[in-house]
Formats: structure tokens, C-alpha cells, sequence
């Protein structure tokens, strides 16, 4: 790292950043080597307790939460911030003012990312009395958060998904169920002895018990939604306040 830090110096650059691969919650090495220590995160590092075993929120100048459109974000912000005040003892600051950025590196122009920007720039300045000259102003638009989906709504697709793939499961074993009924009744018919007869019906009435009711309504009255369908007027009810309130009659 030293070596590598003095090459760089020896080139003369104007900015030097040091990145580390994940320094897990003790590894501060990194701070040795920085002006200015900024640590970046995610929502997703378990309950607020395990802040208190994570190191560089102690060593760190700038703290950036990443993915903020996750879950529970807002929570992380302000867990994180509280943290921060506690181990810098900054308690006659407001905790809001605490320099813990929520980002979301993916988004064009996300106003966390440009927040974060415009603070590392005056950071760097003010530790290391070197300007670098950035010109980069926050709008009053630019600080105004836009989520593409909401973080209250991110497994919104999922969930969907899940639904759509519960109902097809549902489905089959339903038809499933169906199918053996069917079995069972075209048995039924063709069957003379009556203990046979009885102990098909057993069965018919266990493995009804599977099936949704709407179901098994719709399969046994089916004969009649058919002829229903085949008349020449098909009626049908219109339920209003849980009440049967009239027919109508449809010419087909």
C-alpha cells in the first residue's frame, strides 16, 4: 500500500483514491493511508445493534448508505446517524446534520449521490487546504429525492410474481383433484356390486373435502351452467350489498 500511495505521489496527481475490497468491521488500516476517510454501505447490515462493532463508523469523515431504494433504508439512515453522532460525540449537533448520505449509485442524478459529491469535495478542501476548483452546485431540484420504485414498494414485481405462480400451483392440484373425481363418478356408473359402489363414494367425499368449495360447486352443477348457456335468454344475478336485488335477463 505505501509503495503503491508513493508512486502515485511521485507522478504528482491531483487526487489519490484508495479503495479496499470490503474491510469488514475491524480492518481500519485504510485510514492510516487517507485524508479523508469516507465508509460506503448498504441498508442490509442486520440490527442496529451490529453498528456498534463496525469500526470505521468511528474513523470514517463521510458515510454513504448505497441502494437506498431498498426496504427499510429510511430506518438504516437514521440508525446510522445516531451511531455516528454517539461514537464522534457530537451530541450538541443535530443528528440530521450528521454527514451520512443515502445514495443510490444507479440512479442518473440521484440528489443523494450529488449531496454526497458536493460534501466529499468541501471535505477534502477543508482537511487538506487543497481547492480543486469544483464548480458543482445543488438545486433546489437536484436535493429532491426521486425514486423510480418506491422503497415501500421495491418487492412490489416480486410479489406479483409470487402470486401469479401460487395461483398456477393452486390450479393444478385443483385440476388435479377434478380429474380424479371424474374418475371416480365415470367409475361409479359402471360398477354394479354395492359395496364397491359405497366405497367409491367414500372416496369421492374424502377427496372432495381437497377441492375449493367454488370449485366443487362449479363441477357439480356444471350440467347446469351448460344448459344455462344454451338457452336462448341467458340469466344471470347482479348482487348489490351482499342481497340478491334483481334478475336481468340478456338475449343471446
Amino acid at each position: 500500500m505505501d509503495e503503491a500511495v508513493k508512486i502515485l505521489k511521485a507522478a504528482d496527481f491531483d487526487l489519490i483514491i484508495l479503495e479496499t475490497s470490503g474491510i469488514g468491521q475491524s480492518d481500519t488500516e485504510i485510514t492510516e493511508h487517507s485524508d479523508v476517510c469516507m465508509y460506503v454501505m448498504t441498508p442490509e447490515y442486520g440490527a442496529a445493534s451490529q453498528l456498534e462493532k463496525i469500526d470505521m463508523l468511528d474513523f470514517a469523515d463521510i458515510i454513504a448508505i448505497n441502494k437506498f431504494d431498498k426496504r427499510g433504508a429510511s430506518d438504516a439512515q437514521r440508525d446510522v446517524r445516531k451511531q455516528f453522532q454517539r461514537n464522534h460525540k457530537l451530541f450538541e449537533t443535530d443528528v440530521e446534520k450528521m454527514p451520512v448520505f443515502a445514495t443510490i449509485a444507479s440512479q442518473f442524478n440521484d440528489p443523494g449521490t450529488n449531496q454526497l459529491y458536493r460534501h466529499l469535495m468541501d471535505t477534502i478542501k477543508e482537511k487538506t487546504k487543497v481547492d480543486l476548483h469544483s464548480d458543482f452546485h445543488i438545486t433546489d431540484e437536484m436535493s429532491k429525492k426521486i425514486f423510480i420504485i418506491p422503497p415501500q414498494r421495491t418487492r412490489y414485481l416480486a410479489e406479483i410474481s409470487e402470486n401469479n405462480r401460487a395461483y398456477d400451483k393452486n390450479a393444478l392440484e385443483q385440476k388435479e383433484i377434478a380429474q380424479k373425481l371424474y374418475a371416480i363418478h365415470k367409475t361409479k356408473e359402471i360398477v354394479e356390486e354395492e359395496n364397491t359402489k359405497r366405497s367409491l363414494e367414500e372416496t369421492y367425499k374424502k377427496i372432495a373435502l381437497k377441492m375449493v368449495n367454488e370449485n366443487l360447486h362449479l363441477i357439480t352443477n356444471w350440467n347446469d351452467k351448460l344448459a344455462n348457456y344454451k338457452n336462448e335468454n341467458y340469466i344471470f344475478k347482479v348482487i348489490q350489498n351482499d342481497r340478491w336485488k334483481k334478475l336481468i335477463k340478456r338475449s343471446l
